[in-house]
């Protein structure tokens, strides 16, 4: 006679589908059911005994199934959970930010730099080119012997000049010549057509004259030598012996 296998009975209440998977764990290890797997299948968990059981005559007996809730639902996940199961964790995406330059945006900016760079060099090469023509001036230093007209010229070397400047902050041409006149107590108009017209002639000039250019006048300097002057020139410039560049258009004598 075929032994009879106890079957389980759910007590009347609730389901719980923990502490049925907990129970079914427990009987799987009796010999009545060996050999039993339990599933987790969609919507809840499914415990089924493939494995038959072997009764005393040697009959096979169905070992029980229980079903639960279907796997992939959040009650199946927290059934697993609580057994031990632990869910791979998943790899986090690394998204790598595109960045798109816009070529024509590039190429102006750097048309732009480069504009600004040469701009900013042409300045500085214009700066040291008026500090050294400054330098140039300062350190031709007075001739020792020079008197009168000559030595005061020559103590305003390095003045810069400036239009209608007549002071040692800065002079045009016939304000420095009237300056220097002044200081050696003689008094000239203060124009250099004005003071053409209040000199002498002369044709063999000596230092301290006067050297005329244009007609009608438009410059005018101090005689030093053959071929020299000091004079306020030009803006951008400043006060030094420089060359008679073109012939004069008279010498004069005050």
């Amino acid at each position: 006679m075929a032994q009879n296998v106890p079957g389980r009975h759910r007590a009347p209440g609730r389901f719980n589908a923990i502490s049925e998977l907990k129970t079914i764990a427990k009987e799987s290890a009796q010999p009545a059911v060996k050999g039993a797997a339990i599933v987790a299948a969609s919507g809840g968990l499914v415990a089924t005994f493939a494995g038959p059981a072997s009764a005393a005559d040697g009959s096979t007996v169905a070992g029980p199934a229980v079903v639960g809730p279907q796997v992939g639902t959040l009650k199946a996940s927290n059934a697993l959970s609580a057994i031990g199961y632990a869910k791979p964790a998943l790899k986090a995406a690394t998204v790598k930010p595109v960045v798109i330059e816009d070529i024509k945006v590039k190429t102006e900016r750097a048309e732009k730099k480069a504009a600004e760079e040469a701009a900013a060099e042409r300045e500085a090469a214009s700066d040291r080119a008026s500090r050294s023509a400054s330098r140039t001036a300062l350190n031709v230093a007075p001739d020792p012997s020079a008197t009168g007209i000559i030595g005061i010229a020559q103590s305003l070397f390095g003045v810069p000049y400036v239009y209608g400047g007549t002071t040692p902050s800065g002079f045009d041409c016939s304000g420095f010549t009237s300056y220097v006149y002044r200081q050696a107590g003689i008094s000239i108009p203060r124009t250099a057509s004005a003071q053409a017209a209040a000199s002498t002639p002369v044709s063999s000039p000596r230092p301290g004259d006067l050297v005329f250019f244009g007609s009608p006048i438009y410059h005018v300097g101090i005689y030093v030598s053959p071929g020299r002057m000091i004079d306020a020139q030009r803006t951008g410039t400043v006060i030094g012996n420089h060359s008679i560049w073109t012939t004069p258009s008279m010498y004069g004598r005050i």
